[in-house]
């Protein structure tokens, strides 16, 4: 699977320029308002790492999703036999890095719970890069979910950034 992002965030990757360094490679949870630029801030760490992957000639999976869409996936899965949900979570479970856009706008049903603290915590206990954008904090997000096994775990394995103006701000 080759790594294409949406026409709008290619759009937004052509006006929006980097004014700061990008933050060391690693796991980061990235929260802020809306119109902040956590994807976009997200979608440059992720080429990064594509250039740091290409230039070492590694063939790692690098895969960037908003989280619904994983969820989304993994349910269109169970009703159809061609699509095997079990190998599509273990390849997001194992992928080199991996980015959860958009984390926390999921309805908290206990599948879905279930499903995000499985991924997690196969990302967490691996050591695994992973990025979180999430228009919530940690905490908004675990009295949400009504529990805080997940958000633990992104406490522990991520740096946080908290983006409080856009890119023409900054």
């Amino acid at each position: 699977m080759i790594l294409k992002f949406s026409p709008r965030l290619q759009n937004d990757f052509k006006k929006i320029k980097l004014k700061k360094p990008l933050p060391a490679p690693g796991s980061y949870f990235v929260f802020g308002p809306v119109h902040t630029g956590k994807t976009v801030l997200a979608m440059y760490m992720t080429l990064e790492m594509m250039r740091q992957r290409y230039l070492n000639a590694s063939s790692d999976k690098i895969l960037f999703l908003k989280t619904a869409e994983i969820l989304h996936n993994i349910k269109t899965a169970y009703d159809n036999p061609e699509i095997d949900g079990d190998a599509y979570f273990a390849e997001l479970s194992v992928a080199e890095f991996l980015v959860l856009d958009d984390f926390g706008s999921e309805r908290p049903t206990d599948w879905a719970l279930g499903i995000l603290y499985l991924l997690i915590d196969r990302r967490y206990e691996f050591l695994l890069p992973t990025i979180f954008t999430s228009n919530h904090s940690l905490d908004e997000i675990a009295d949400k979910f009504g529990d805080d096994r997940i958000t633990s775990r992104i406490r522990r394995m991520c740096k946080t950034i908290r983006k409080t103006k856009s890119f023409e701000e900054d």
